[in-house]
């Protein structure tokens, strides 16, 4: 009959279920905007019927009850009106992974289910399941950063491959948050693995974050740091239309065209993207989310550079901060100071590392210092990013803009030793 012949096909649909892997993958309070947006994330998965035990949320969680946050114990990830109190998206957000365990390693063990890897939760999704990953960070040309650690492009599409392998997905969307994140799929996510990708910038630029000083107050409170950032806010703001008739494509498209800062990419299998965007956070029709009016331009004439956000940050605060409190003035007047004068020595840093190196090799150091090469030996860029971290210190939010130069030595001499000679002798000069 019928019914018989149908039978096999409804028990497939009703053991297909969604899963999400969510990532802030940074820390401190000038980074705000990543954990709100996937905190904001998941109350999209939550509310679209995504079980909280099939999403894993990675976030360092060190911003909500920080003593810059006006509103502690509160994330928002939209600025409004005084008057208008703005919608908490950290009430509810259940952390899976925060603090020092906010790993490459734990994301990737989660990733591939491997819970003697993994110090906490893990992926448990099967053939007919679909995946969502949102990660949402800072980034350079081949990888994306963690706290106090990166994640290389290898690695991950490693990763995503052993998934596929081991039928841990039927389809799979990723969405990826980070400067330079185009460089983490383009020519090396395989176009036949049921995975489409998008990501906020191509290979060689930066993202941005928005609703930025002097437009980051809520309910009359400025926040001084940049609420989300404009790729993420873009599609999570389309995503609470809750439009459910909308393709992966249209919603691309749409964030592609309200992206106007940097290049909104897509990689990897684009067969399925007119697969409804709101079957990858869940399966329930949820109601449209109504936020008070906010002037959709702001989002754009609000928008700072990801590297700059940090500069930003330091310098709303220090202008906003109370004048008769002069010890946190002080304070906050040291942090600017500071940031600046780190931004210059890394500027001058990467500089002398570039001609240190290319003195022993053919090439032209304009190269080396303001190309693009593709990332593609990361044996050798591995090694540069770890003795660069050995001899001359930690790589910053702001710094991670220049391991583009590491990437083009690497590419340009095809000598790890020279590079990592190089790196050495100047940090140690």
């Amino acid at each position: 009959s019928i019914l018989a012949a149908a039978l096999p096909l409804l028990a497939l649909l009703a053991k297909a279920d969604n899963y999400a892997v969510l990532i802030a993958g940074s820390s401190g309070y000038s980074n705000y905007r990543h954990q709100a947006d996937v905190c904001h994330a998941y109350q999209i998965l939550v509310r679209n019927g995504v079980s909280a035990d099939n999403i894993i949320t990675f976030s360092y969680d060190d911003v909500a009850n920080s003593r810059d946050n006006p509103f502690p114990g509160k994330l928002f990830n939209k600025p409004t009106e005084e008057g208008t109190p703005g919608v908490d998206v950290y009430e509810g957000c259940k952390i899976d992974y925060s603090g020092r365990d906010v790993t490459p390693d734990n994301f990737l063990a989660a990733l591939k289910g491997d819970s003697s890897k993994a110090s906490g939760k893990v992926l448990k999704s099967g053939a007919e399941d679909r995946v969502f990953i949102n990660f949402a960070d800072h980034g350079a040309p081949g990888l994306i950063a963690f706290p106090h650690s990166e994640l290389h492009a290898d690695d991950l599409i490693d990763a995503l491959k052993y998934m596929n392998e081991n039928k841990m997905y039927s389809e799979l969307v990723f969405y990826l948050e980070a400067c330079e994140s185009g460089s983490m799929f383009e020519d090396k996510l395989p176009e036949d693995i049921k995975i489409y990708a998008t990501t906020a910038a191509n290979a060689h630029e930066s993202s941005w974050g928005t609703y930025c000083p002097p437009s980051s107050k809520v309910d009359g409170k400025n926040l001084n740091t940049c609420l989300g950032d404009l790729y993420s806010v873009n599609w999570m703001e389309d995503a609470d239309l809750a439009n459910t008739t909308e393709s992966l494509d249209d919603q691309f498209q749409k964030v592609k065209t309200e992206t106007s800062k940097s290049h909104v990419m897509e990689y990897g299998e684009l067969d399925f993207d007119s697969q409804k965007a709101d079957s990858f956070w869940g399966k329930v029709a949820a109601p449209a989310i109504r936020y008070s009016k906010v002037d959709p331009s702001i989002k754009t004439a609000s928008a700072v550079d990801s590297r700059d956000v940090g500069l930003t940050t330091f310098y709303s605060q220090y202008l906003n901060s109370d004048p008769r409190d002069l010890k946190n003035r002080r304070r906050l007047a040291e942090k600017l100071v500071a940031e600046i004068q780190f931004r210059q020595w890394s500027d001058e840093l990467f500089s002398k590392i570039a001609a240190k190196v290319m003195m022993s090799n053919n090439g032209m150091l304009s190269d080396a210092l303001y190309g693009h090469r593709k990332p593609v030996s990361f044996q050798c860029h591995k090694a540069a990013i770890k003795q660069y971290k050995s001899v001359c210190g930690e790589l910053t939010d702001y710094s991670l803009k220049h391991v583009r130069v590491l990437v083009n030595l690497c590419e340009i001499t095809k000598d790890t030793e020279s590079v990592t000679n190089g790196i050495k002798e100047v940090c140690q000069a």
